[in-house]
């Protein structure tokens, strides 16, 4: 029992402090040892025992375990009172927020005699507090993040973290204006209790910082999850106005669902989709454009969404909605300057090429003249020397190599006459059909087997017939050469992306590096008696066509290579 001046002063202690909100009492002696506690008290700290008759540091577990930093101990040596606040985790592992009070009772002579523990639930205050802390750190985060999947990402993942906004599952949806439609991107969140358990334990136990949690999930986020799954099988049309989604979009505004099985005003599609009944949409709109939808959802845990969840997800929203129309400026801005670099490439090959031309066009007429003279003359000698052998060998001699000469200018006059291509609709598996017919007998007697692989259903693009049919003897020639004593020339034609793609591969000899890096630079060969000047013009070419040539080799195994040409090409 307590002493009747202890219970007076306990009595005039608690009606001098009707302002704060008591969660909690107790009555601490001089060993920090409960001699009273009201019943509210075990009740806040889910204590399935009397406190009367414990130790302080027992019962509040989560202090006096360092003497130094003990407020309860800083109470007994400095007289005055003292403030501290501690986490607990409920039976259902949620964090709660307590603030202790520890106020010293004193006697007549001013003597501590007893302390008064105070305990109160401030959870309500500090989650607000740590949301709008969180809420100015998810804007540095999102604003540094310019790589659009990542980003994507994070904003999911600080949606549904317990240390972020702290709803059970997310999904984001973006508009695609082109196709009229709003479809699922992504979706982050456990696809049914278990798995929630599972997570929200680890992240009470793991992540105490919202960085830690968003590294940890970045590296072993699922895109084959059921949730992602679905997520991405969802497309709406702009049109369905009864669709939450789309509502959603068209209205500009934030839509909370609490009975959703038993709306009749809404289509049940999107609704059935989700599996939940109470859900959220808010718009991502940055300059009054809509660019999608974060819909978020407590199915699991079944916490009701308040008007205070919804406002802050919606303030979230406005920074995600600015953060994805920075990466997607960015993501265009990367494919600019890729798109300048290729075609600041194809500009110098180009002008290289029209040097080379230029110079080779005048060497060749300037060797062309006495060429023929020596030509000439050889002849003459050969018709007029029959009784010298010696010297009618050496003059055909000279009229062989003058014939290879020739040869070799023609090729090279060829080379600088590339001309504009005129472009007409065609089909690639007929123009690369009508060039095999012209090798058949040249593959049969270098025992090459040939495998066509043509995609039937090829659609047809503007070229130059004639140029793209140079392109393809050019390299199906160079396939021959490396095949020497036989092998297997594949050629195979596919769709890919916005271009056909035409595959000629060999079981050759193959290249190194160097050579790979270099087969596209004029005059540059290893060939014993070629010129370097076919893959230069066939390069010069596609570039003209607006496509692009890949090349993969090694050596002893072979070598691929890739023409790309574009489907839509303009008829010029």
């Amino acid at each position: 029992m307590l002493p009747d001046i202890i219970k007076f002063r306990l009595e005039d202690i608690i009606n001098n402090i009707s302002d704060v909100e008591i969660a909690g009492l107790a009555l601490l002696d001089h060993n920090l040892n409960i001699l009273w506690a009201n019943r509210t008290l075990s009740s806040v700290l889910k204590l399935n025992y009397d406190p009367v008759g414990r130790s302080c540091r027992d019962v509040f577990n989560c202090e006096c375990k360092d003497k130094n930093n003990c407020t309860t101990l800083k109470v007994l040596s400095s007289g005055n009172k003292q403030h501290s606040e501690i986490q607990v985790n409920t039976d259902k592992d949620i964090r709660k927020y307590l603030q202790n009070t520890t106020i010293p009772i004193k006697d007549e002579k001013g003597s501590i005699t007893h302390l008064l523990k105070i305990t109160t639930d401030i959870t309500l205050k500090e989650e607000k507090i740590h949301q709008y802390d969180l809420l100015t750190n998810l804007v540095v985060l999102m604003q540094g993040t310019l790589q659009i999947d990542r980003l994507l990402h994070l904003i999911l993942t600080c949606v549904t973290a317990g240390t972020g906004l702290g709803f059970n599952r997310a999904r984001l949806f973006l508009l695609d204006s082109g196709r009229h439609t709003v479809y699922g991107k992504m979706a982050v969140g456990p696809s049914d209790i278990t798995e929630a358990n599972k997570i929200w334990n680890e992240i009470t136990n793991k992540y105490e910082k919202l960085e830690d949690l968003i590294k940890a999930s970045e590296n072993n986020y699922r895109y084959d999850s059921p949730l992602h799954m679905i997520t991405r099988l969802m497309a709406y049309s702009l049109d369905d106005e009864n669709e939450v989604i789309v509502s959603c979009i068209r209205k500009k505004k934030v839509i909370v669902e609490r009975n959703a099985f038993n709306n009749p005003n809404i289509n049940k599609n999107f609704v059935n989709m989700i599996g939940a009944t109470e859900f959220v949409c808010v718009p991502l709109i940055v300059r009054d454009k809509v660019l999608g939808v974060i819909c978020a959802d407590n199915i699991y845990s079944k916490k009701p969404i308040t008007d205070e969840m919804v406002m802050l997800l919606s303030t979230f929203a406005n920074h995600a909605a600015l953060a994805i129309e920075n990466a997607e400026a960015y993501k265009s801005l990367e494919k600019k300057i890729v798109q300048l670099k290729e075609a600041q490439e194809r500009l110098v090959r180009s002008e290289k090429l029209a040097v080379v031309g230029n110079m080779a066009s005048y060497i060749a007429h300037e060797i062309r003249n006495p060429l023929v003279t020596i030509g000439g003359f050889a002849r003459s000698i050969v018709r007029e020397v029959k009784d010298n052998k010696a010297i009618e060998n050496s003059a055909k001699i000279i009229i062989d190599e003058v014939n290879r000469l020739e040869k070799i200018l023609a090729i090279v006059m060829d080379f600088s006459r590339v001309a504009k291509p005129v472009k007409v609709k065609s089909q690639v598996n007929d123009i690369l059909d009508n060039t095999i017919s012209l090798m058949e007998a040249y593959f049969k007697n270098l025992k090459i087997d040939l495998v066509k692989k043509y995609d039937v259903m090829m659609p047809d693009i503007v070229i130059d017939q004639d140029q793209i049919r140079q392109v393809f003897l050019n390299m199906l020639k160079n396939a021959a050469e490396s095949m020497p004593n036989g092998g297997k020339l594949i050629i195979e034609t596919t769709s890919e992306d916005e271009y056909i793609k035409i595959n000629i591969t060999d079981t050759g000899e193959g290249m190194d590096e160097d050579t790979v890096e270099n087969i596209f630079t004029p005059f540059y060969t290893r060939k014993k008696e070629g010129t370097g000047i076919g893959l230069a013009v066939s390069q010069k070419i596609v570039d003209d066509h607006e496509g692009f040539i890949k090349v993969k080799s090694e050596l002893n195994l072979g070598t691929t290579f890739s023409i790309f040409l574009p489907i839509q090409n303009c008829m010029c």
